[in-house]
C-alpha cells in the first residue's frame, strides 16, 4: 500500500510539473497582451496585471498595413514614436479615402488567409492520404513495400533543404502569391507521416469486412467512405491535427512563397507587428494579443478532437 501511495505521488508531481512548463509560456503570453504599456517594459516583471486591458486586441483586430509595411496600433501611440504616428496617418488617409486596399492589408485578412490555407490541406491531406494509405493496405500492388518506403523516407529530408527547386517548380507552374500553392506545399509535407498514419489505420481493420461488403456488391468507394473510413476515425482525425498544426504555424512557406500584402498568413502579419517597422523596437503587447488569437483556432482544433488523436497516434483501431 505504501508502495501503491508512493507511485501515485511521483506520478502527480512530475505531470503537474510537465503541464506547468508546458502552461507557463501560454499563461505569460496571455497576462502581456492585457497588461498597460508600462507594465511591460518595466524592470520588474509581473505575474498578473495590475490593471487589465483588452485595447492591444481591439487594436490589432482593426489595424492594417500600409504600403510601407508600418502597422497601425492605436495604443503604441503613448510610446512616443514618431514613425508609428506618420503611419496612423496613412492609415487614416487610406480609410477616409475609402481605400480597398487597406482592408486587403488588415490582419483579418492575414488571419482568414490562414484559415482558407489550412482547411484546403486538411482536405487534399485527408483525401491524399486515405486513397493512398488503402491501397498500399488492401490492393496487390508490385513493390507494396518499396512504394511505401519510398513515401515516408522525405521525413529524413529537412524541408528547408528543397526550398529552392519548390520555389522554382511553383514559379513556372504561376502558383506562387497563391492559396493553391500553399496548400501543395503543406500538403506535400504532409505525406509521409499521413500515409503511414492512415495505412496502419487501415492495416487494424479486419480485412473480413471489406470481403462481406464485396459480396453483396458494394463499389470499393462505397466501402471506403461506409465500411473502412468510420472504423479508421482515429487515425483520420489525427492526420487532421497534424496537416492542422504544420499548415497554420507554418512561416518560412508562407514569408518565401507569398510577395503581396493581400495574400500574407497571420505568421507573416505577427512577424510584422512585432518590429512595427522598426528593427530595434518590439511591440510586445500587440505581439502576445495576435499570438494569442493565433493559438486559438489550433487549441480549440486539439480540443475537440483529442481523445481521437491518442487513439490514432497508438494506433488503435478494431482489430482481427
Amino acid at each position: 500500500m505504501k508502495k501503491y501511495s508512493t507511485d501515485w505521488y511521483w506520478y502527480y508531481t512530475i505531470n503537474s510539473v510537465l503541464v506547468i512548463l508546458i502552461l507557463f509560456p501560454i499563461y505569460w503570453t496571455f497576462i502581456s497582451s492585457v497588461k498597460k504599456p508600462h507594465e511591460l517594459i518595466t524592470s520588474e516583471p509581473t505575474f498578473y496585471p495590475h490593471t487589465w486591458t483588452w485595447q492591444y486586441y481591439k487594436n490589432i483586430w482593426n489595424s492594417g498595413i500600409t504600403a510601407d509595411g508600418w502597422i497601425d496600433q492605436r495604443e503604441d501611440m503613448d510610446w512616443g514614436n514618431e514613425q508609428v504616428k506618420d503611419s496612423k496617418v496613412e492609415v487614416n488617409k487610406a480609410q477616409s479615402q475609402g481605400d480597398k486596399s487597406y482592408r486587403n492589408r488588415s490582419i483579418q485578412r492575414a488571419f482568414f488567409n490562414s484559415v482558407i490555407v489550412s482547411a484546403g490541406t486538411i482536405i487534399l491531406t485527408i483525401i491524399v492520404t486515405t486513397l493512398a494509405g488503402y491501397a498500399l493496405t488492401i490492393f496487390r500492388i508490385p513493390f507494396k513495400e518499396v512504394i511505401f518506403i519510398l513515401l515516408i523516407l522525405p521525413i529524413l529530408v529537412p524541408g528547408i533543404s528543397l526550398i529552392i527547386p519548390l520555389y522554382k517548380l511553383l514559379k513556372e507552374l504561376g502558383l506562387t502569391d497563391s492559396y493553391l500553392g500553399l496548400i501543395l506545399l503543406h500538403t506535400t509535407g504532409m505525406l509521409p507521416i499521413g500515409v503511414f498514419m492512415m495505412r496502419n489505420a487501415f492495416t487494424s481493420i479486419p480485412g473480413s469486412l471489406r470481403e462481406v461488403a464485396l459480396l453483396e456488391g458494394t463499389s470499393e468507394l462505397k466501402i471506403i467512405l461506409t465500411v473502412m473510413l468510420p472504423l479508421a476515425i482515429p487515425g483520420l482525425l489525427t492526420v487532421m491535427v497534424f496537416a492542422m498544426y504544420q499548415s497554420w504555424n507554418d512561416y518560412v512557406y508562407a514569408f518565401l512563397f507569398t510577395n503581396t500584402p493581400e495574400m500574407q498568413m497571420l505568421n507573416v502579419a505577427l512577424a510584422k507587428i512585432a518590429m512595427g517597422g522598426s528593427q530595434f523596437e518590439i511591440k510586445w503587447g500587440s505581439l502576445t494579443a495576435g499570438s494569442m488569437i493565433s493559438f486559438i483556432p489550433i487549441i480549440i482544433f486539439y480540443i475537440l478532437l483529442q481523445r481521437y488523436f491518442v487513439r490514432g497516434i497508438t494506433g488503435s483501431a478494431v482489430k482481427e
